[in-house]
Protein backbone atom coordinates (compact mmCIF):
# COMPACT_ATOMS: atom_id res chain seq x y z
CA UNK A 1 0.00 0.00 0.00
CA UNK A 2 1.01 3.58 -0.29
CA UNK A 3 2.62 6.02 2.13
CA UNK A 4 2.54 9.78 1.61
CA UNK A 5 5.99 11.16 2.32
CA UNK A 6 6.89 14.25 0.36
CA UNK A 7 9.57 15.46 2.70
CA UNK A 8 12.69 15.34 0.59
CA UNK A 9 14.20 14.29 -2.70
CA UNK A 10 15.01 10.58 -2.73
CA UNK A 11 18.45 9.28 -3.56
CA UNK A 12 20.06 5.88 -3.35
CA UNK A 13 23.13 7.13 -1.48
CA UNK A 14 21.75 7.94 1.95
CA UNK A 15 23.22 10.84 3.87
CA UNK A 16 22.79 11.74 7.57
CA UNK A 17 19.71 13.52 8.84
CA UNK A 18 18.20 16.68 7.55
CA UNK A 19 15.31 18.59 9.13
CA UNK A 20 12.81 16.34 11.05
CA UNK A 21 12.33 14.74 14.89
CA UNK A 22 10.66 12.31 17.29
CA UNK A 23 8.74 12.14 20.55
CA UNK A 24 7.55 8.82 21.97
CA UNK A 25 4.10 7.88 23.17
CA UNK A 26 2.88 6.66 26.55
CA UNK A 27 1.11 3.28 26.51
CA UNK A 28 -1.60 1.93 28.74
CA UNK A 29 -2.33 -1.72 29.52
CA UNK A 30 -0.20 -4.83 29.75
CA UNK A 31 2.37 -5.83 27.15
CA UNK A 32 2.85 -9.59 27.08
CA UNK A 33 -0.19 -11.37 25.67
CA UNK A 34 -2.29 -8.24 25.11
CA UNK A 35 -2.50 -5.28 22.83
CA UNK A 36 -0.97 -2.01 23.96
CA UNK A 37 -2.59 1.28 23.06
CA UNK A 38 -0.06 4.09 22.95
CA UNK A 39 -1.11 7.67 23.61
CA UNK A 40 0.72 10.91 23.18
CA UNK A 41 3.77 11.34 25.38
CA UNK A 42 7.52 10.76 25.30
CA UNK A 43 9.84 7.78 26.04
CA UNK A 44 7.72 4.66 26.39
CA UNK A 45 6.71 3.62 29.92
CA UNK A 46 5.74 0.43 28.25
CA UNK A 47 4.45 -1.57 31.18
CA UNK A 48 3.02 1.06 33.51
CA UNK A 49 5.66 -0.34 35.81
CA UNK A 50 5.07 0.03 39.54
CA UNK A 51 7.72 1.31 41.90
CA UNK A 52 7.95 -2.18 43.36
CA UNK A 53 9.27 -3.50 40.05
CA UNK A 54 12.54 -1.67 40.63
CA UNK A 55 12.88 -2.54 44.30
CA UNK A 56 13.58 -6.26 44.24
CA UNK A 57 16.51 -7.85 46.09
CA UNK A 58 19.90 -7.96 44.40
CA UNK A 59 22.56 -10.65 44.57
CA UNK A 60 25.36 -8.27 43.63
CA UNK A 61 26.99 -5.71 45.91
CA UNK A 62 25.74 -2.74 43.87
CA UNK A 63 24.06 -1.97 40.58
CA UNK A 64 26.84 -1.96 37.99
CA UNK A 65 27.24 0.92 35.58
CA UNK A 66 27.58 0.39 31.85
CA UNK A 67 31.30 1.10 32.10
CA UNK A 68 31.79 -1.35 35.00
CA UNK A 69 29.86 -4.09 33.26
CA UNK A 70 31.86 -3.54 30.08
CA UNK A 71 35.17 -3.75 31.97
CA UNK A 72 34.04 -6.94 33.72
CA UNK A 73 33.17 -8.58 30.41
CA UNK A 74 36.41 -7.48 28.77
CA UNK A 75 38.45 -8.91 31.67
CA UNK A 76 36.74 -12.26 31.21
CA UNK A 77 37.17 -12.21 27.43
CA UNK A 78 40.87 -11.46 27.81
CA UNK A 79 41.43 -14.90 29.33
CA UNK A 80 38.66 -16.87 27.63
CA UNK A 81 37.50 -17.55 24.09
CA UNK A 82 34.24 -15.62 24.33
CA UNK A 83 32.44 -18.60 22.80
CA UNK A 84 31.23 -19.87 26.16
CA UNK A 85 27.44 -20.11 26.24
CA UNK A 86 25.79 -17.51 28.46
CA UNK A 87 23.92 -20.34 30.18
CA UNK A 88 27.26 -21.70 31.44
CA UNK A 89 28.40 -18.46 33.11
CA UNK A 90 27.78 -16.76 36.45
CA UNK A 91 29.19 -13.95 38.57
CA UNK A 92 30.69 -13.97 42.05
CA UNK A 93 30.04 -11.43 44.81
CA UNK A 94 33.46 -9.99 43.97
CA UNK A 95 32.28 -9.17 40.46
CA UNK A 96 34.14 -11.88 38.52
CA UNK A 97 32.52 -13.79 35.65
CA UNK A 98 33.07 -17.51 36.21
CA UNK A 99 32.18 -20.83 34.64
CA UNK A 100 29.29 -22.34 36.59
CA UNK A 101 30.65 -25.85 36.16
CA UNK A 102 33.66 -24.88 38.27
CA UNK A 103 31.51 -23.58 41.15
CA UNK A 104 29.59 -25.22 43.98
CA UNK A 105 26.33 -26.58 42.55
CA UNK A 106 24.11 -25.06 45.25
CA UNK A 107 25.60 -21.61 44.51
CA UNK A 108 25.04 -21.78 40.75
CA UNK A 109 21.50 -20.25 40.65
CA UNK A 110 22.69 -17.25 42.70
CA UNK A 111 25.78 -16.82 40.52
CA UNK A 112 23.62 -17.06 37.43
CA UNK A 113 21.22 -14.37 38.64
CA UNK A 114 24.12 -12.12 39.61
CA UNK A 115 25.43 -12.28 36.02
CA UNK A 116 22.02 -11.47 34.59
CA UNK A 117 21.80 -8.39 36.80
CA UNK A 118 25.24 -7.36 35.60
CA UNK A 119 24.17 -7.79 31.98
CA UNK A 120 21.21 -5.48 32.62
CA UNK A 121 23.72 -2.67 33.08
CA UNK A 122 24.54 -2.89 29.36
CA UNK A 123 20.99 -1.79 28.53
CA UNK A 124 20.04 1.90 28.37
CA UNK A 125 19.61 3.60 31.76
CA UNK A 126 16.14 4.97 30.99
CA UNK A 127 14.60 1.50 30.58
CA UNK A 128 12.73 0.34 33.70
CA UNK A 129 14.28 -2.59 35.54
CA UNK A 130 11.39 -5.00 34.89
CA UNK A 131 11.73 -4.38 31.14
CA UNK A 132 15.51 -4.85 31.34
CA UNK A 133 15.00 -8.15 33.13
CA UNK A 134 12.69 -9.36 30.38
CA UNK A 135 15.07 -8.24 27.63
CA UNK A 136 17.97 -10.04 29.30
CA UNK A 137 15.86 -13.16 29.80
CA UNK A 138 14.66 -13.10 26.19
CA UNK A 139 18.07 -12.53 24.68
CA UNK A 140 19.95 -14.95 26.92
CA UNK A 141 17.44 -17.75 26.34
CA UNK A 142 17.13 -17.36 22.57
CA UNK A 143 19.48 -16.07 19.89
CA UNK A 144 22.22 -14.50 22.04
CA UNK A 145 24.08 -17.64 23.01
CA UNK A 146 27.53 -16.30 23.86
CA UNK A 147 28.84 -13.43 25.95
CA UNK A 148 30.45 -11.86 22.88
CA UNK A 149 27.17 -11.92 20.98
CA UNK A 150 25.30 -10.38 23.88
CA UNK A 151 27.87 -7.64 24.31
CA UNK A 152 27.83 -6.84 20.60
CA UNK A 153 24.04 -6.80 20.38
CA UNK A 154 23.64 -4.56 23.40
CA UNK A 155 26.16 -2.15 21.89
CA UNK A 156 24.12 -2.10 18.67
CA UNK A 157 20.94 -1.55 20.68
CA UNK A 158 22.59 1.44 22.34
CA UNK A 159 23.70 2.85 18.97
CA UNK A 160 20.18 2.55 17.56
CA UNK A 161 18.65 4.24 20.60
CA UNK A 162 21.13 7.08 20.19
CA UNK A 163 20.00 7.40 16.59
CA UNK A 164 16.38 7.53 17.68
CA UNK A 165 17.18 10.25 20.20
CA UNK A 166 18.76 12.20 17.36
CA UNK A 167 15.51 11.80 15.44
CA UNK A 168 13.68 13.24 18.45
CA UNK A 169 15.80 16.36 18.20
CA UNK A 170 15.59 16.59 14.42
CA UNK A 171 11.83 16.08 14.07
CA UNK A 172 10.28 17.77 17.08
CA UNK A 173 7.38 19.51 15.34
CA UNK A 174 6.50 16.52 13.16
CA UNK A 175 6.32 14.10 16.07
CA UNK A 176 4.31 16.59 18.08
CA UNK A 177 1.78 16.67 15.24
CA UNK A 178 1.85 12.87 15.01
CA UNK A 179 1.00 12.76 18.73
CA UNK A 180 -1.93 15.11 18.25
CA UNK A 181 -3.43 13.32 15.28
CA UNK A 182 -2.89 9.59 15.88
CA UNK A 183 -2.85 6.69 18.34
CA UNK A 184 -0.62 3.61 17.99
CA UNK A 185 -1.46 0.04 18.94
CA UNK A 186 1.18 -2.68 19.22
CA UNK A 187 -0.32 -6.17 18.86
CA UNK A 188 0.90 -9.58 19.99
CA UNK A 189 1.43 -10.54 16.34
CA UNK A 190 4.33 -8.08 15.89
CA UNK A 191 2.04 -5.63 14.09
CA UNK A 192 1.99 -1.89 14.74
CA UNK A 193 -1.12 0.09 13.83
CA UNK A 194 -1.14 3.89 13.89
CA UNK A 195 -4.53 5.46 13.16
CA UNK A 196 -6.30 8.78 13.50
CA UNK A 197 -9.01 10.97 12.04
CA UNK A 198 -10.45 14.45 12.44
CA UNK A 199 -13.32 15.29 14.78
CA UNK A 200 -16.80 14.82 13.24
CA UNK A 201 -17.36 18.57 12.80
CA UNK A 202 -14.06 19.04 10.95
CA UNK A 203 -13.18 18.28 7.30
CA UNK A 204 -12.63 14.56 6.86
CA UNK A 205 -9.03 13.40 7.28
CA UNK A 206 -7.78 9.89 8.04
CA UNK A 207 -4.40 8.37 8.86
CA UNK A 208 -3.64 4.66 8.76
CA UNK A 209 -0.21 3.01 9.04
CA UNK A 210 0.01 -0.75 9.54
CA UNK A 211 3.43 -2.42 9.59
CA UNK A 212 5.21 -5.42 11.09
CA UNK A 213 8.66 -5.47 12.69
CA UNK A 214 10.83 -8.48 13.44
CA UNK A 215 14.53 -8.68 14.21
CA UNK A 216 15.73 -8.93 10.62
CA UNK A 217 12.75 -7.95 8.46
CA UNK A 218 10.28 -5.07 8.39
CA UNK A 219 7.04 -5.28 6.41
CA UNK A 220 5.41 -2.05 5.29
CA UNK A 221 1.87 -3.17 4.61
CA UNK A 222 -0.62 -0.28 4.55
CA UNK A 223 0.55 3.33 4.88
CA UNK A 224 -1.71 6.15 3.79
CA UNK A 225 -3.20 9.55 4.53
CA UNK A 226 -6.47 10.61 2.95
CA UNK A 227 -8.92 13.48 2.95
CA UNK A 228 -8.15 17.00 4.21
CA UNK A 229 -4.65 16.20 5.41
CA UNK A 230 -1.53 18.34 5.36
CA UNK A 231 1.15 16.05 3.87
CA UNK A 232 4.00 17.72 5.75
CA UNK A 233 2.44 17.63 9.22
CA UNK A 234 4.38 14.40 9.73
CA UNK A 235 5.93 11.77 7.49
CA UNK A 236 5.77 8.02 7.11
CA UNK A 237 9.39 7.81 8.24
CA UNK A 238 8.38 9.41 11.57
CA UNK A 239 5.70 6.77 12.03
CA UNK A 240 8.12 3.95 11.24
CA UNK A 241 10.71 5.20 13.73
CA UNK A 242 8.08 5.24 16.46
CA UNK A 243 6.46 1.92 15.58
CA UNK A 244 9.85 0.19 15.36
CA UNK A 245 10.95 1.14 18.85
CA UNK A 246 7.57 0.56 20.47
CA UNK A 247 7.26 -2.87 18.83
CA UNK A 248 10.67 -4.06 20.00
CA UNK A 249 10.31 -2.65 23.51
CA UNK A 250 6.82 -4.14 23.81
CA UNK A 251 8.16 -7.64 23.17
CA UNK A 252 11.29 -7.25 25.27
CA UNK A 253 13.68 -7.36 22.31
CA UNK A 254 16.95 -5.50 21.95
CA UNK A 255 16.72 -3.10 19.02
CA UNK A 256 17.89 -4.63 15.73
CA UNK A 257 18.13 -3.12 12.26
CA UNK A 258 16.49 -5.04 9.43
CA UNK A 259 18.21 -6.80 6.57
CA UNK A 260 15.14 -6.46 4.32
CA UNK A 261 12.30 -3.95 4.13
CA UNK A 262 9.28 -5.37 2.30
CA UNK A 263 6.86 -3.09 0.46
CA UNK A 264 3.83 -5.35 0.28
CA UNK A 265 0.70 -5.44 -1.91
CA UNK A 266 1.31 -2.09 -3.54
CA UNK A 267 -1.56 -0.25 -5.23
CA UNK A 268 -0.12 3.14 -6.18
CA UNK A 269 -0.62 3.60 -9.92
CA UNK A 270 2.79 5.14 -10.61
CA UNK A 271 4.49 2.31 -8.71
CA UNK A 272 2.57 -0.35 -10.64
CA UNK A 273 3.33 1.38 -13.94
CA UNK A 274 7.04 1.35 -13.08
CA UNK A 275 6.91 -2.35 -12.21
CA UNK A 276 5.17 -3.09 -15.51
CA UNK A 277 7.57 -0.92 -17.49
CA UNK A 278 10.55 -2.82 -16.06
CA UNK A 279 9.01 -6.29 -16.06
CA UNK A 280 11.97 -7.64 -18.06
CA UNK A 281 14.77 -6.23 -15.88
CA UNK A 282 13.99 -6.26 -12.15
CA UNK A 283 17.65 -6.99 -11.38
CA UNK A 284 18.88 -3.90 -13.23
CA UNK A 285 20.19 -0.60 -11.89
CA UNK A 286 17.65 1.14 -14.12
CA UNK A 287 14.73 -0.44 -12.31
CA UNK A 288 16.27 0.16 -8.88
CA UNK A 289 16.72 3.85 -9.67
CA UNK A 290 13.23 4.16 -11.16
CA UNK A 291 11.56 2.55 -8.15
CA UNK A 292 13.52 4.42 -5.47
CA UNK A 293 13.58 7.82 -7.16
CA UNK A 294 10.22 8.15 -8.95
CA UNK A 295 7.59 6.15 -7.00
CA UNK A 296 5.83 7.04 -3.74
CA UNK A 297 6.68 3.64 -2.27
CA UNK A 298 10.32 3.92 -3.25
CA UNK A 299 10.79 7.47 -2.03
CA UNK A 300 9.23 6.77 1.36
CA UNK A 301 11.48 3.71 1.74
CA UNK A 302 14.51 5.86 0.96
CA UNK A 303 13.42 8.35 3.62
CA UNK A 304 12.99 5.60 6.23
CA UNK A 305 16.41 4.17 5.37
CA UNK A 306 18.05 7.57 5.59
CA UNK A 307 16.48 8.36 8.96
CA UNK A 308 17.39 5.01 10.51
CA UNK A 309 20.92 5.03 9.08
CA UNK A 310 20.54 2.24 6.53
CA UNK A 311 22.21 1.83 3.14
CA UNK A 312 20.09 0.38 0.35
CA UNK A 313 22.16 -2.28 -1.44
CA UNK A 314 19.70 -3.83 -3.90
CA UNK A 315 16.04 -4.59 -4.45
CA UNK A 316 14.22 -7.74 -5.52
CA UNK A 317 10.64 -8.27 -6.70
CA UNK A 318 7.95 -10.86 -5.94
CA UNK A 319 4.94 -11.37 -8.19
CA UNK A 320 2.03 -13.43 -6.85
CA UNK A 321 4.23 -14.38 -3.90
CA UNK A 322 7.12 -15.69 -6.00
CA UNK A 323 10.51 -14.03 -6.47
CA UNK A 324 11.03 -13.05 -10.11
CA UNK A 325 13.78 -11.39 -12.11
CA UNK A 326 11.42 -10.77 -15.01
CA UNK A 327 7.85 -11.43 -16.09
CA UNK A 328 7.22 -12.79 -19.57
CA UNK A 329 3.42 -12.79 -19.60
CA UNK A 330 1.50 -9.67 -20.64
CA UNK A 331 0.35 -7.71 -17.59
CA UNK A 332 -1.87 -4.65 -17.28
CA UNK A 333 -2.37 -2.27 -14.38
CA UNK A 334 -6.01 -3.30 -13.94
CA UNK A 335 -5.06 -6.85 -12.97
CA UNK A 336 -1.93 -6.52 -10.86
CA UNK A 337 -2.85 -4.45 -7.81
CA UNK A 338 -1.84 -6.30 -4.63
CA UNK A 339 0.23 -8.78 -6.66
CA UNK A 340 3.62 -7.07 -6.40
CA UNK A 341 5.94 -6.97 -3.41
CA UNK A 342 9.29 -5.20 -3.54
CA UNK A 343 12.04 -6.27 -1.14
CA UNK A 344 14.59 -3.59 -0.29
CA UNK A 345 17.85 -5.12 0.98
CA UNK A 346 19.65 -2.87 3.45
CA UNK A 347 22.66 -2.77 5.77
CA UNK A 348 23.73 -0.42 8.58
CA UNK A 349 25.66 2.64 7.49
CA UNK A 350 29.21 2.20 8.81
CA UNK A 351 29.45 5.95 9.30
CA UNK A 352 26.75 5.68 11.99
CA UNK A 353 27.03 2.15 13.36
CA UNK A 354 30.09 0.18 14.44
CA UNK A 355 30.51 -3.28 12.91
CA UNK A 356 29.52 -6.14 15.19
Amino acid sequence: MDGINNSNNSVISLSPLHNRTKTEKEPIGVIMGKNVTVHNKSEAKLLKLSAEADAGPSTVAHAATFEEATRTIERFLKNNSGNELLSTLGMTAEGRIVLLAEQDECQQPKLRRALEQQLEALLPENIARALKEREVENTVSTEFKTLVNFRNRTLRDRQIRNRLMELERQYTSEFKKLDELTTTEITVLDAALTTGSNEPDEPFAEYRFRNEFTQDRWKFIDNRKSGAIKPKDFYMSNVIARQFKLSFDSFGWLLELPKIIDREMMTNQKTIETLIEHQKDYDSDAFMSAFLETTVNGKSTVNVARDLGLIIERITVSYNGKLVKSIDEPITIRHVKHRFDVHVHVRPDKALYDSI
